[in-house]
C-alpha cells in the first residue's frame, strides 16, 4: 500500500511540474497573433539574438511562405499546450486547412531560442 501511495505521489508531482508557464502562454498567443496577421517580421522579433544568427529574417520569411505555406494553411484557429520536453513546450496548432505540431523553447530573456513546426500526417 505504501508503494502505491508513493508512486501516486510521484506521478502527481511530476505532472504538476509539466505545466505551461505564463511566459510560454504569452509566447504562444503572441506567435498566433503575428501568424494570423501575416506578420513574419513580428515572429522574427520574437527570436533571441543567437536564433536570429541561425535563422535570418530572409530565411524566416522563406520558411513561412515556401515551406510552411502560410497562405494555404489559412488562419490559426487554436494553439493548444500539449506537454513540456527538455525545457521547451509542445503545442498542437489547428489551422483552417491543417494541423501541425510546434515546439517552442524560450531562453532566459523570454525570447524564442528554438522553434520547430511539423505537420501531423
Amino acid at each position: 500500500m505504501k508503494k502505491i501511495l508513493f508512486i501516486l505521489a510521484l506521478l502527481v508531482s511530476t505532472i504538476g511540474f509539466a505545466q505551461e508557464s505564463q511566459t510560454s502562454k504569452t509566447i504562444a498567443s503572441t506567435f498566433q497573433k503575428h501568424y494570423n496577421n501575416g506578420d513574419v517580421d513580428g515572429i522574427y522579433s520574437m527570436f533571441n539574438s543567437d536564433f536570429k544568427k541561425v535563422l535570418t529574417l530572409e530565411k524566416t520569411k522563406a520558411y513561412f511562405k515556401d515551406q510552411l505555406k502560410m497562405n494555404a494553411l489559412g488562419k490559426m484557429k487554436s494553439i493548444e499546450y500539449v506537454d513540456t520536453v527538455r525545457s521547451g513546450n509542445n503545442y498542437t496548432m489547428v489551422f483552417e486547412n491543417g494541423v501541425y505540431n510546434a515546439y517552442f523553447k524560450a531562453g532566459t530573456d523570454n525570447k524564442l531560442e528554438f522553434l520547430e513546426i511539423n505537420s501531423i500526417n
